[in-house]
């Protein structure tokens, strides 16, 4: 039977003749709880955020992206597409040709990226999921049509396609036209029906129109070269042991990149912003911690003839000194695993009912994500947090009242 804990179990449960270690006690395991479930909600929150985000841009980037090395483009032959299809994880893949173009509708006109995309990245996209209005396709009987941004559709007024008219005009500069040489025929213009509008974000609403990769090439004037190749992993794939692959058939004259690499500053943020939040609540938790000081000091003022009592039984300093160390560890673990608890049942009752909305934004309710990694983190930071506050101070208090108590 381990003694020190059985004392110290006793201690924690037992009523005191002083009600003031009994509140300090409790404050010490609320504020324990309460900064737990504060660690639990606050990075579970954060996760959501970050998988939305990531859900907001994954239409327009795909797993695996492969770029020239040097240049804009590279001619497709170049390029061993049978080799990458093949590879294990690779689930589709698409060329890409993408481009700014000016868009004109009766007397509208913007500025947007055109995607000139084949018709499997529809379905690699998800894009069926995210139209606004239309159908996702990007041919009708007559040939081929768009897809347009929601808020570019709605800006240029245009309508949407009625088997007949082609009423938005997309041109581009000439390929290899020089800027000083800019006259009519420096421009390539091609008339085209709208199939529909896509939403995705604010951003990509605005920006982006998808078109069939041979209608871009032809404005273009790319003939068999594009800009990139773009690959759908399989679920549950390792990206980064996906890339390692794609590297070794596409060679040193590409560059392949994960989604992350190619939007890793916004991925860096959302990690910074977590582990920055985690830091703030672990360091409230330290300065929370004090009360467990608070209440072991009031302990073994009240425990001294106790104290006396066990050092007459022949009990050493080093056993007092550990019946009071895990009295300090039993008052964090309650209180971790309440939190935990307490956390764990916000973050349900947010994922079950969404009960905090998100006014005018792509979700209705705040997005939560819980993650077993961050769990153990909490427990394994909250219980160092503890374990030093606990044992920093018990050398010298315990030394000053096992003298006072002999």
């Amino acid at each position: 039977m381990n003694l020190p804990l059985l004392f110290a179990r006793r201690y924690l449960l037992a009523k005191r003749r002083q009600n003031a270690v009994n509140i300090i006690t409790a404050i010490s395991i609320v504020v324990v709880a309460v900064v737990t479930a504060a660690m639990v909600v606050v990075l579970s929150t954060l996760n959501g955020i970050s998988s939305l985000v990531d859900s907001l841009y994954s239409p327009f980037d795909q797993d695996i992206t492969i770029t020239p090395a040097t240049g804009k483009t590279f001619p497709r032959d170049s390029l061993d597409l049978a080799a990458i299809k093949v590879l294990p994880g690779v689930k589709q893949a698409s060329w890409v040709i993408e481009e700014n173009v000016l868009l004109r509708s009766g007397e509208g006109q913007a500025v947007a990226t055109m995607k000139g995309v084949e018709p499997q990245y529809l379905a690699m996209s998800g894009l069926p999921g995210h139209m606004y209005s239309g159908d996702p396709r990007l041919e009708n009987a007559h040939g081929p049509v768009v897809i347009l941004g929601a808020a570019l559709k709605d800006a240029l007024h245009v309508p949407k396609d009625d088997g007949v008219t082609e009423p938005l005009q997309v041109g581009a500069l000439v390929r290899g036209r020089k800027i000083g040489q800019l006259s009519a025929a420096a421009f390539e213009q091609r008339s085209v029906a709208v199939a529909g509008a896509f939403t995705i974000n604010l951003e990509f609403d605005n920006q982006y129109l998808l078109a069939p990769i041979g209608f871009a090439a032809r404005l273009l004037h790319y003939g068999n070269d594009v800009n990139a190749l773009e690959l759908q992993a399989l679920p549950g794939s390792n990206p980064e042991k996906l890339k390692r692959a794609v590297e070794a058939v596409a060679g040193p004259r590409f560059v392949v990149r994960t989604r992350y690499q190619k939007n890793a500053l916004m991925y860096a943020t959302n990690a910074n912003e977590k582990w920055f939040t985690f830091l703030v609540l672990a360091f409230i938790g330290l300065i929370g911690a004090f009360n467990i000081i608070a209440s072991l000091t009031l302990m073994m003022i009240e425990k001294r003839q106790d104290m006396r009592t066990l050092g007459g039984m022949g009990a050493t300093d080093g056993f007092v000194r550990r019946v009071f160390f895990l009295e300090g560890l039993l008052i964090v673990a309650v209180g971790t695993a309440a939190g935990l608890l307490l956390g764990l049942g916000l973050c349900a009752l947010q994922i079950a009912t969404g009960i905090i909305t998100l006014e005018g934004s792509v979700v209705e309710a705040y997005p939560v994500k819980v993650m077993a990694t961050d769990l153990v983190m909490i427990f394994c930071s909250v219980m160092a947090i503890g374990t030093l506050a606990a044992w920093v101070p018990l050398r010298s208090l315990s030394r000053r009242y096992l003298v006072a108590a002999q």
